[in-house]
């Protein structure tokens, strides 16, 4: 997949404001599926087997993986989100044992998604070949990392630091800028 491609949606993802327009303590499932719909018109999975050219050959074998890798990553994406919403909501009541077990498990989390990508990526390998199932995580990791970054925007750390960063780059302007 060309880095224009993956530029290219990034800039649709980042620009399209009406895509996120979701309140994050009501998103119960991952945003990907609303993204890739609104953004490409059709399900995920079509935009996968485009953009790797699956052939009709590889179809079955890759849509069955793809689905399996759907179904079990549902769940973890659904826990992440989870485990945002629970920061957002209980951020002026976090103290530090309550901050350090929701941080470990936000870890943890990662760590479920990190195995899951590792046992699909050899699944992936066998059905699509090495480079195209790296191309399949590439796309794959690229959406949920926008959609991480939706969820982190709406928590106030971030808009904390984008405040500061702000301020900092004023203070930083020669005079008359």
């Amino acid at each position: 997949m060309s880095n224009l491609m993956l530029t290219t949606l990034l800039g649709a993802l980042l620009s399209s404001a009406s895509l996120f327009g979701q309140d994050t303590a009501s998103a119960n499932v991952p945003l990907t599926e609303d993204v890739v719909l609104r953004l490409f018109g059709r399900t995920r999975e079509a935009v996968f087997t485009e953009m790797l050219r699956v052939g009709r050959g590889e179809q079955p074998a890759f849509l069955e993986t793809f689905y399996a890798y759907a179904e079990e990553k549902m769940p973890i994406a659904q826990m992440r989100s989870v485990l945002l919403r629970d920061y957002n909501e209980k951020y002026e009541l976090l103290d530090e044992p309550l901050l350090h077990n929701l941080t470990k498990n936000i870890l943890k989390n990662d760590r479920e998604f990190v195995d899951l990508q590792t046992r699909y990526y050899r699944r992936m390998i066998k059905v699509l070949g090495a480079n195209r199932a790296a191309m399949f995580f590439q796309l794959d990791n690229y959406l949920d990392q926008s959609e991480r970054l939706y969820l982190q925007n709406g928590l106030p750390f971030i808009r904390e630091l984008e405040t500061g960063r702000r301020l900092a780059a004023t203070r930083l302007q020669p005079p008359g800028h």
